[in-house]
């Protein structure tokens, strides 16, 4: 039955957006396992999978006078997943202790973590050597020298803006590249990922 309404899911959508319970149940019925899966893939918990795509589709049913003009639910619930995931593991890393801290750090004396980061971090370096040529450099002055902003504009005769431009789209595309890469600790990455 969920098949037959989907088939219809422009239909589906304004029945959502009027409000209907019924409509967005269907809806959620049809879509959670592709949703908890990509949460489940980011978050590996299983706990936090099933928060993320119940927060998910929270969201959804809030903005759900906009699905009238979603011609692609499937890309508009990744984007909003995508979205979530991201600010959620955000959330996690501020939310970390001097303790959680000092732990990992403390794991890095161990041979098995120090094996594991040097291999998350060869990642993240195949990453950016993915970049185009423009966008590597700047990134490296940025992420690699410590260099600032407006250090990357004025050596680079370019603009501010464009350096943060080219600095978030390094970040989207590693952490893409990342995620690709699911195995590793995001920890160790974290800092080095986020803006």
């Amino acid at each position: 039955m969920v098949q037959d309404v989907i088939y219809n899911e422009s239909e589906l959508l304004i029945k959502v957006a009027s409000g209907e319970q019924k409509a967005f149940t269907l809806l959620v019925d049809y879509y959670w396992n592709s949703v908890y899966s990509h949460a489940l893939a980011y978050s590996k918990s299983v706990t936090r999978a099933q928060e993320i795509t119940q927060d998910v589709f929270l969201k959804v049913w809030h903005k759900r006078e906009a699905l009238r003009d979603v011609r692609d639910f499937k890309s508009f619930l990744f984007i909003l997943g995508k979205h979530h995931i991201i600010s959620s593991m955000r959330k996690k890393l501020e939310s970390l202790t001097d303790e959680d801290l000092l732990e990992t750090r403390e794991d890095i004396h161990i041979p098995d973590k120090q094996l594991e980061y040097k291999e998350t971090w060869n990642r993240v370096l195949e990453g950016i050597e993915k970049l185009p040529a423009a966008r590597k450099v700047i990134f490296k002055k940025s992420r690699l020298e410590g260099l600032s902003y407006e250090e990357i504009a004025e050596s680079s005769h370019i603009s501010k803006n464009t350096v943060k431009e080219h600095i978030v789209l390094s970040l989207n595309f590693l952490r893409t590249y990342i995620y690709f890469n699911k195995d590793y600790p995001i920890i160790l990455i974290a800092c080095f990922l986020l803006v």
